[in-house]
């Protein structure tokens, strides 16, 4: 579950989060809606732990985000699979290694093929050639490079996926 208790947050004089409640039950899918600048964004990356709150509490499967040390943060981010708002793919790794990235079995590291496997059906699953897999961002159409960031994303079997502007 993730839930956000009286979460404020401001930046200078503009208050970006004032007093916010939030709850994400399993196996609820929420959308949050809202024109450009009013904080969307912010309470993504708060649920990461990207950003902490001024005031309130952002508490993810029980435990308080904020409060988080280092190695738990790290743990926590492994369940939250997270597609930013501009796909923020590594330029100089090829699509193959930027969805490679996002997976955090350690099989991975011992078994090449695992990793080649998990990749394709990443791919796969977002509509995407295994040819793809070679080709560096720039060569990609800002569609197939928003699927990739989204292929990246699933790539650890998140428990929770957030998705920064989908569309």
């Amino acid at each position: 579950m993730i839930e956000l208790k009286q979460v404020s947050k401001r930046f200078l004089d503009n208050v970006v989060l004032d007093h916010v409640d939030f709850v994400v039950r399993q196996g609820e899918t929420v959308a949050l809606l809202g024109p450009s600048g009013v904080g969307k964004s912010v309470l993504l990356k708060h649920i990461i732990g990207l950003i902490k709150p001024d005031t309130g509490d952002v508490i993810v499967d029980g435990l308080s985000v904020p409060h988080l040390k280092r190695q738990q943060l790290a743990e926590l981010r492994r369940k939250i699979g997270y597609v930013f708002q501009n796909g923020a793919l590594f330029d100089s790794d090829t699509v193959y290694e930027n969805i490679r990235l996002g997976i955090t079995d350690e099989a991975c590291y011992s078994d090449q093929g695992y990793c080649a496997d998990r990749v394709k059906e990443c791919l796969r699953l977002v509509n995407l050639q295994p040819e793809v897999g070679s080709k560096y961002p720039a060569e990609l159409s800002g569609g197939m490079r928003k699927r990739v960031g989204i292929a990246r994303a699933i790539a650890g079997k998140p428990t929770y996926l957030l998705y920064d502007e989908p569309t």
